[in-house]
């Protein structure tokens, strides 16, 4: 396993070095990988991104025993702030604390979008209990009309969610993204989402009570998982870099951006 990750990792290094960093192998336990950024990738903002967006997703294509991708933390620096004054507490400094929370109004840029992914977890949670019935006995008719509730969901709701991300908050995250265009990967991520949510509902629309719903069941199966991991990359590696970066009146710019997109795609249906 330890080869395969190696020739992975190999396959992926121009791209980094392109950018002046370096990515090394530390070590291989079970499923998790430890990986050492290097060069220009040591501090920099978009690290995490890198590690997860751009590594991480990549090594689970080529190596899908993978489960996980953590960088190798360098040991604690020694302290370098002057002495507290007399009667002075000096707060604990760590360089591994979080960083501080982003301003209320930076977190409206995802906030939206992260009550989307909240609905859409719930939506997925009843196509999970669906895809289960379906592989083991032919569809009934209440469970053909939560589909066609579920395919609206989808083919709606979501695709207004993608579309805000892909016209909207992708661009504007490029400049802050420092390696190989994981805006990119993301939006390719998304044309293969497209692509599998309308063989989705062409199969819903098909389907009638006491038919074999054992395909659709495999798409519904393969869709939630897409999703999921499409929702992860995005919640603790894209917004958080969005929170952080996309402030002030580029922030106001956007946020109304994406509620016209919202506005526009309700009004179609």
């Amino acid at each position: 396993m330890r080869a395969k990750v190696q020739a992975a990792l190999d396959e992926i290094r121009p791209y980094i070095q392109a950018d002046g960093g370096d990515v090394e192998l530390v070590k291989v336990e079970d499923t998790v990988v430890t990986v050492r950024l290097m060069g220009h990738c040591v501090g920099c903002s978009s690290s995490t991104v890198t590690l997860k967006s751009g590594i991480e997703t990549h090594l689970k294509k080529r190596v899908p025993e993978v489960t996980e991708v953590v960088q190798s933390m360098p040991a604690e620096p020694v302290a370098t702030h002057p002495p507290p004054t007399p009667g002075q507490v000096q707060p604990m400094q760590s360089p591994f604390a979080p960083p501080p929370a982003a301003p209320a109004t930076n977190a409206a840029v995802t906030a939206n979008l992260r009550a989307d992914h909240r609905k859409a977890e719930d939506v997925l949670q009843e196509l999970d209990a669906l895809v289960e019935a379906l592989q083991a006995h032919p569809v009934n008719a209440e469970q053909l009309r939560t589909l066609r509730r579920i395919d609206q969901f989808l083919s709606v709701e979501l695709a207004a969610h993608m579309r805000q991300e892909d016209e909207v908050l992708f661009p504007a995250l490029v400049p802050f993204i420092s390696w190989g265009s994981p805006m990119s990967m993301m939006a390719k991520e998304h044309r293969l989402l497209h692509e599998e949510l309308d063989q989705f509902s062409k199969l819903v629309n098909v389907l009638k009570p006491g038919e074999d719903g054992k395909e659709l069941a495999r798409l519904g199966k393969r869709i939630a998982q897409r999703l999921r991991d499409d929702f992860y990359q995005e919640e603790n590696v894209l917004f958080v870099e969005a929170d952080e970066s996309l402030v002030g009146p580029r922030a106001d710019a956007l946020r109304e951006a994406m509620s016209r997109i919202a506005q526009a795609e309700a009004r179609a249906h």
